[in-house]
């Protein structure tokens, strides 16, 4: 799938771009079957192992928050992160030296969704430059409601902000919150099969999930394999 020359400029000015309807229903729903699939795997998990984080909630339910890197672990999201929809998209707002840097199943159960609160992607694993992009596929309607993903427009002209505590420790939260004016946020709502690109070092956060549906979605970042990695935990 080919980005017209108004939506690369619209990236590189804000930092984000939306494109709808870039998997089929029938995609969507092999996508929705492979996440079941995981959920019905992690049943009875009460801690988190090898690639699967749960999230005790304020009613002391465990459920599974994230998943690391599905595409080693199953061929529906090994395709997927090749895609070459994906791809050449990719390719439009990075550059032709593309690498899978890591995938990650984000889940939002129904009324027990997490908060993201603001952050860089690029705080987590600083890197010698910033040609790193996350692909997010929406496998859920992106709401309102179930905690769309927002993000401070034109954010990445900002460098990376701090997301260290005062005693040195990595939140993974910005601390600076005067550099953020949340007013210019924006809420990006979208249908399942629809993909949400953000640059590295956008701001962005979520709300959580308060609907009855899960808000499921996967994430990819993919990097320029020039850019080498400093530190963190990626």
């Amino acid at each position: 799938m080919t980005l017209t020359e108004q939506q690369v400029e619209f990236f590189r000015e804000g930092g984000y771009l939306v494109v709808e309807n870039v998997f089929s229903t029938s995609e969507v729903a092999s996508f929705q079957r492979a996440c079941d699939v995981i959920l019905a795997q992690a049943q009875g998990l009460t801690r988190c192992i090898d690639r699967l984080m749960m999230m005790v909630f304020e009613d002391s339910t465990k459920l599974v928050q994230q998943v690391g890197d599905p595409h080693e672990m199953s061929g529906v999201w090994l395709d997927l992160v090749k895609d070459t929809r994906l791809l050449d998209m990719v390719e439009a707002l990075l550059g032709p030296n593309l690498l899978v840097y890591y995938s990650q199943l984000m889940m939002k159960a129904p009324q027990q969704g997490f908060t993201a609160p603001w952050h860089q992607d690029f705080a987590f694993f600083p890197h010698s430059r910033a040609e790193i992009l996350a692909c997010t596929v929406a496998i859920d309607d992106a709401t309102l409601e179930n905690g769309c993903i927002r993000v401070i427009p034109r954010s990445h002209q900002l460098g990376l902000i701090n997301h260290y505590d005062k005693q040195g420790g990595f939140t993974g939260i910005v601390q600076d919150y005067h550099r953020i004016d949340e007013r210019t946020e924006v809420a990006l709502p979208a249908k399942a099969g629809s993909v949400i690109f953000w640059h590295s070092l956008t701001l962005h956060a979520s709300h959580p999930n308060r609907t009855e549906k899960p808000r499921r979605a996967l994430v990819i970042e993919y990097k320029n394999p020039d850019a080498r990695l400093l530190s963190g935990s990626y």
